[in-house]
């Protein structure tokens, strides 16, 4: 292996090996620990290495013809078992892979397709962080495809079985499992051995769906994305790059190699797609055919399996328009340009924002379409968005934008959700957020689009039955009601981990561990809780959303307390139950480090208690519990029903004493005059009494005497 390896310079080439435990991360892999001393020196005479399981990755040992977009590729070899000539591609972390497909694929052979090994997190020394690596059976042969050359590779008439055959096979698989590859290129294929008798497809699970693919290889809807907005695709999006694949091989270099991606653009929404690649390229007389109708840009009308079988079998198939885009009586203008077709002016106003709008608002484009299209049915829909827009709420400005974004999906509903400077398909929202998040734009234009309700608007405008976007609506309902909601658990957090199922946690604290599964998270915390200060929760917005729609339970009531720093009582308690309850579900038992930082912070938690000598043995049993790390135990501590009932029923008859006697004080304090008047009156009383009574007995005693 390492004879095909490219060597990299690097100072610490010569230093320790270093031997890393790989991460199970819920990927069907157990712990592995590092092996010991005993292994056999590595085969490739490389020094710096990283063990992985059942594999051996060499840094500094490139193998550059298996990249596959912004993933790299390094000379690996099996170090417990022999799964014979293997090389490792190492994901950007910074993109999400694609997750249906990792779990698919591994362990699986399928005909035309490179054999995924195995796959796992580790830590890359190279990044200084961890990231997903996927493990590849090397095939035999060499790469089929190098851009530039000067000629075909395989005869035209050797492509149907050498190519088409064995993708059709990979295609077929996938598309019964309603998933697209999204990677077949040219420059993607490699032969399955020395004979060159077959191909096989490349890898197609570390990147975002069509993330890797140049623009000539995209439907013309999808190549109005941006890369990683894409989407996930269908199989009439892999038909498509496939009748391109079979240019390329036919005619020796990439079609257009010329041109740039916005000459591209424009030729294929003026012409179409096979017509731009006939005009430009000497296509095969042989393949023309196949590539007419897998390049047709109308999807529903594009070849799929089935007319390319026929096609094989030497069977007649319907022949394909090449462009059936209508096209208008008379241009519309914008921004210098004219355009005859919806889609090609829907590319125009996304091109010319602000341009675009007084043609949008004055009805131009409307009449444009009613006359220029005769298309009655979005001339009124274009009328009802004008319509909204001057009675919409919002400020004029959000209205305006509301309002180009709705024209554009009026003429182009097939394309991708346009807002100012975004673009993105349906079913690439997801990626096009984590893309914008990762790399320094934010997610404020993601924002504007979810809160503007534009998604639902472009359901609305979808022509045809589409799978791959029918199961996103669904997906779609929450997202708004997440963006309206401030507290931690919701945001753009909350949207980016529903729509991307193998997007890691972006929290600063846990970033850099790749955690894609719930059980990751509070091993990674109690790796951070380690060596950081413990000045503030272990939870953030990020950690709250990962929480949220990775944990199968209801979470809700934690949320909503969140809602509320203010009221430090409820929001302590909150954080931690959220984190006692993913250690009861997915564990470990013990975290020491994480149950001493929560230890540190949860104060305020045990003011839920009015009683001071509870509340001081609850103090006390804290850093007893802290030290076990069992979060469940310190959670139940201040959460115990039965103690904080009774501490309940206490303070309340402790308030009602008080509040007796706090009246008999007042009473007294407050009835004093009204007592001394009593006490006036009563004493004159006895008084008159006393004397009446002392002069009775006087003139009884007088008399007695005179009588005696």
């Amino acid at each position: 292996m390492a004879d095909n390896a490219k060597m990299q310079p690097d100072e610490a080439s010569s230093g320790p090996d270093m031997d890393l435990e790989g991460d199970e991360a819920g990927l069907g892999q157990e712990d592995q620990k590092a092996p010991s001393s005993d292994v056999p020196p590595p085969k490739t005479g490389g020094s710096r290495h990283v063990d992985v399981g059942n594999f051996r990755v060499f840094p500094d040992l490139r193998l550059p013809e298996f990249d596959s977009g912004p993933s790299q590729a390094f000379v690996a070899e099996g170090i417990k078992r022999d799964d014979g000539a293997i090389f490792a591609l190492v994901a950007d972390p910074t993109l999400p892979t694609r997750s249906e497909l990792l779990r698919v694929l591994s362990g699986m052979r399928i005909g035309g397709q490179l054999d995924l090994l195995d796959y796992d997190i580790v830590y890359w020394p190279p990044l200084d962080r961890c990231t997903i690596v996927c493990f590849y059976s090397k095939p035999g042969g060499s790469k089929v495809f190098t851009d530039g050359g000067k000629k075909a590779v395989i005869d035209e008439h050797d492509l149907p079985s050498i190519v088409i055959v064995p993708l059709i096979n990979i295609l077929t698989v996938l598309s019964d499992k309603n998933l697209a590859h999204r990677n077949i290129r040219a420059d993607n294929l490699f032969f399955v051995d020395e004979k060159r008798a077959s191909v096989i497809a490349g890898d197609c699970s570390s990147c975002p769906a069509g993330f890797a693919q140049p623009i000539v290889y995209e439907p013309i809807d999808r190549m109005l994305a941006e890369p990683a907005g894409r989407g996930a695709g269908a199989l009439s999006d892999d038909m498509y790059a496939l009748g391109v694949t079979l240019a390329a091989l036919g005619i020796g270099h990439t079609p257009l190699y010329k041109f740039s991606e916005k000459e591209i653009v424009d030729m294929k929404l003026a012409r179409g797609s096979f017509q731009t690649l006939a005009a430009q390229e000497k296509l095969p007389l042989t393949l023309i055919e196949p590539i007419r109708g897998l390049l047709c840009d109308d999807y529903e009308e594009r070849w799929g399996l089935t007319e390319l079988n026929n096609w094989l079998d030497g069977r007649r198939v319907k022949p394909v328009q090449g462009n059936t885009e209508r096209r208008a009586a008379r241009a519309q203008n914008i921004g210098g340009r004219d355009y005859y077709t919806a889609r090609g002016l829907a590319s125009g106003i996304f091109s010319n924002w602000a341009a675009s709008l007084a043609p949008l608002r004055d009805g131009v484009i409307e009449v444009w379409l009613r006359r220029g299209m005769n298309d009655a049915d979005r001339s009124k829909a274009m009328s009802e968005a004008m319509r909204q827009m001057a009675w919409s709420g919002s400020d004029k400005r959000t209205a305006e934008d509301v309002l180009v974004s709705r024209g554009i999906a009026i003429l182009d509903p097939n394309g991708p959700v346009r807002h100012k400077t975004f673009s993105a398909m349906l079913d690439g929202l997801g990626p096009m957020l984590s893309y914008d998040v990762q790399h320094g734009k934010g997610a404020q234009a993601f924002s504007e689009v979810v809160v503007r309700d534009l998604p639902t608007f472009w359901f609305s405008r979808i022509s045809g039955f589409r799978p791959e976007i029918q199961s996103q609506q669904q997906v779609y309902k929450g997202l708004r009601y997440y963006m309206q909601q401030q507290s931690m658990g919701y945001g753009y957090e909350r949207c980016l981990y529903a729509l991307v199922k193998n997007q890691h946690c972006l929290s600063p604290l846990v970033e850099n561990e790749y955690v894609i599964h719930i059980a990751q998270l509070l091993p990674a915390l109690e790796k951070v809780a380690s060596v950081t200060p413990h000045s503030s929760w272990p939870v953030d917005r990020h950690i709250a959303a990962f929480i949220a729609v990775r944990l199968q339970d209801d979470t809700e009531p934690q949320l909503t307390a969140l809602q509320n720093p203010g009221d430090e009582v409820e929001f302590s308690r909150s954080i931690i139950s959220l984190l006692a309850l993913v250690q009861w579900r997915h564990g470990p038992d013990s975290l020491p480090h994480l149950g001493l930082w929560v230890a540190r912070l949860m104060e305020p938690a045990t003011k839920v208690f009015h009683s001071r000598e509870r509340r001081e043995k609850v103090e006390r049993e804290i850093p007893k519990l802290a030290k076990r790390g069992n979060l469940v135990e310190l959670y139940n501590l201040i959460n115990d029903e039965k103690e904080r009932r009774k501490d309940q029923d206490e303070f309340i008859s402790a308030v009602e004493e008080y509040s007796a006697a706090d009246s008999e004080v007042f009473d007294l304090e407050t009835s004093g005059p009204a007592r001394m008047i009593l006490a006036e009156q009563i004493g004159r009383q006895v008084a008159s009494f006393a004397s009446t009574m002392i002069a009775l007995l006087t003139v009884s005693a007088l008399f007695m005497m005179t009588v005696w």
